[in-house]
Parts: C-alpha cells; sequence; structure tokens
C-alpha cells in the first residue's frame, strides 16, 4: 500500500526524477494569443479531481499528498485544496511556499520515503518540514516579465531597471523580493553566488541551477558552486518550466537550495541538456 505525490509543472523536475519515484506532475497553463504568451494559468479543480480519482482507483493507492506552487504566486492550491474535500480526507495538500526545484527536490524526498512505507499524515508533515526551509535565488536581465504578470509591484520594476541595473530576487515563505542588484549580468551572477554560500554551507542540501535561454551561464554557475561544497554530485542543472519561464524572462538563471532531509536519497543522474 503507497502513498503517492502529485505536483504541478512548477515544480520543475527532471524526467528522470519523476520516473524514479513515481510522481504524477500536472501541467499549469500558458495562456496563447496567435503564437504569443500572453499570460499562464492555474490548473482547475476538476482537472485535479480526475487524477486524485485515476491514482485512487489503484487499490494499492491510500491517500494522496499533493504539493504545488506557492499560493501566494499561482491559483493552484486552492484548486487542489478544493479538489481534496471530494476524496475524504484521502488527499492532503500542502502549500510549498516557494517556486522550481526548491519544493520540487521536497516532492521527491516525500515520495521516496512514502515508496519506502512513510504514512499519509507524515508524508504531508515531512513536505510541510523540507519547504518550510527551502529558496530560490534568481539572477534576471530585468524585472518587467515579473511585473507584466503582476508578481512583483511597478515601483520595484521600475526599480530594477534603473541604470540597466540586473535585478536578484528571492523566493522564500511564498513572498518574493529583490534581495541585490548589479549593473551587469556578471556581477549579478557574483552577488548570487555570494548570496548562496550561506545556504549552501549550512550542511546537507540539494542545489538545483535553473535556467531559461542562459544554458552556458548555469553550467558555469553550477561548475562555481561545485567548487564551494563538499557534494558536488548534489549541484543539478535543469530548465525553467514554460510558466516559470514566461514570469521570470529569457537570460535568468536561478538557483534552488532545498534540505536534504535522509543522505540515503537517492539522486538520479539528469541527461544532459541541449544548447539554447
Amino acid at each position: 500500500m503507497t502513498i503517492r505525490l502529485v505536483t504541478d509543472s512548477s515544480a520543475d523536475l527532471p524526467e528522470e526524477w519523476v520516473r524514479e519515484f513515481g510522481i504524477t506532475v500536472v501541467g499549469l497553463h500558458v495562456v496563447e494569443e496567435g503564437d504569443r504568451a500572453v499570460s499562464t494559468a492555474a490548473v482547475t479543480p476538476d482537472e485535479l479531481s480526475a487524477i486524485y480519482q485515476e491514482l485512487l482507483d489503484d487499490p494499492d493507492c491510500t491517500g494522496i499528498v499533493s504539493v504545488h506552487l506557492s499560493r501566494d504566486l499561482s491559483r493552484t492550491w486552492e484548486s487542489a485544496a478544493d479538489a481534496a474535500t471530494r476524496f475524504g480526507g484521502r488527499v492532503l495538500v500542502s502549500d510549498s511556499r516557494c517556486a522550481g526545484m526548491a519544493f520540487g527536490a521536497a516532492v521527491a524526498q516525500c515520495a521516496w520515503a512514502a515508496n519506502n512505507g512513510l504514512g499519509l499524515s507524515a508524508t504531508y508533515e515531512l513536505a510541510e518540514r523540507i519547504c518550510r526551509g527551502a529558496s530560490t535565488f534568481a539572477a534576471l536581465e530585468s524585472l518587467e516579465s515579473l511585473r507584466r504578470g503582476g508578481r512583483i509591484s511597478a515601483v520595484a520594476a521600475l526599480f530594477g531597471s534603473a541604470l540597466a541595473m540586473r535585478p536578484i530576487i528571492v523566493l522564500r515563505n511564498g513572498s518574493v523580493d529583490l534581495a541585490a542588484k548589479a549593473r551587469t549580468t556578471t556581477k549579478a551572477h557574483e552577488r548570487l553566488r555570494a548570496l548562496l554560500r550561506d545556504e549552501v554551507g549550512r550542511g546537507d542540501v540539494l542545489v538545483v541551477v535553473h535556467q531559461h535561454e542562459a544554458l552556458e551561464r548555469a553550467r558555469e554557475m553550477a561548475t562555481e558552486i561545485r567548487k564551494e561544497t563538499p557534494f558536488p554530485e548534489r549541484v543539478l542543472v535543469v530548465d525553467f518550466d514554460e510558466v516559470l519561464a514566461w514570469h521570470l524572462g529569457p537570460g535568468t538563471v536561478g538557483v534552488s537550495v532545498t534540505d536534504l532531509v535522509d543522505t540515503a536519497f537517492p539522486i538520479p543522474p539528469v541527461s544532459p541538456q541541449d544548447d539554447d
């Protein structure tokens, strides 16, 4: 008897991880007009309800933990909470209060623990605990994409674009804050690595470098971070999913840091990504 994990595509989980741990990923939506993306949309309660029902129809599935993008950034958590009311306590929904592999790595660890016998309530509590310690930093080329998507105020966007500044944001506990700024992309990435030193050095963590149309810079970032940790094999490079990419804009390099709660957790290798 097994607890199953459900999440959304903003968790940025590599396909290798999804297969390895048996995670169900539901895609967030990009809204297009013609051939141009103009907005994004959350998953609906009915979409999630259908997924929960299909999983629970399997007699080996005794419950579901559904972990999603911060409720301050998307209505997906609300949709999941709505859908969960239809299943009499067999589905527990967690607000990650973060984005990207900051919570994707938490979902994977929970799926692994559940596959090894962890029960429904304990799996939910583990997801809550890991996500509370997770964070994502990102060096953007500008704040325009976040402003356009309504994720940061016009005042902050103006501040970030002043004098062609490159902003560095941090997403932690549900809020997006401006952590630093720099005059060039190179300087921004140097500041990003400096901000990460305490995060990476705090103990056993998984580090994921994200990118959107900046693969070479992401690889360089990963190489530098690996030099500063005794566990270079725990530093991976993955793409931002299309929804996060739309909000963050081209040229963005981000880094997620998530606690590794059990060093026996097997980290599946990620296939090398193609150049942009």
